[in-house]
């Protein structure tokens, strides 16, 4: 589910749950460690917050919460495996550093939107990163 969904969809439960700024961003802080919906950049994140706001009484609408993405995009265990790999191998590891790589390779700025096609490259690239440093990433 792209970015812009998952914000949408957190809006609408704060407003259904009547929360307050405060309370909003107390649930941010505590779920997913950030300050504003914006700020989430991992199906994790997302889910802990939703997961949160359930736990309140926050019941969606069928079809409002979907954990698919788009077909067209890596999957979630690729994202994990590729972040699994950058962890393991990179100098830098942080997200700036991983887009930037995503970018060079893929042509995309955001691992999360990164086609399926395009993942492999990545992958491949970091598996040799990982060799060179001396790790195994099997």
């Amino acid at each position: 589910m792209p970015l812009n969904s998952w914000i949408k969809t957190i809006h609408t439960a704060k407003s259904v749950l009547g929360l307050s700024d405060e309370e909003y961003r107390v649930i941010l802080a505590g779920a997913a460690g950030v300050n504003s919906a914006k700020e989430l950049y991992s199906w994790e994140q997302y889910s802990a917050v939703m997961t949160a706001f359930a736990k309140i009484g926050f019941k969606p609408k069928p079809g409002i919460v979907n954990d698919k993405r788009n077909p067209a995009w890596i999957s979630y265990r690729q994202e994990y495996y590729i972040r699994g790999l950058w962890e393991l191998a990179s100098r830098q590891k942080d997200e700036k550093s991983l887009r930037a790589m995503c970018k060079r390779i893929t042509g995309v700025d955001d691992i999360r939107f990164c086609p399926k096609y395009a993942a492999t490259k990545l992958i491949l690239a970091l598996r040799q990163i990982a060799q060179k440093e001396g790790y195994d990433p099997d």
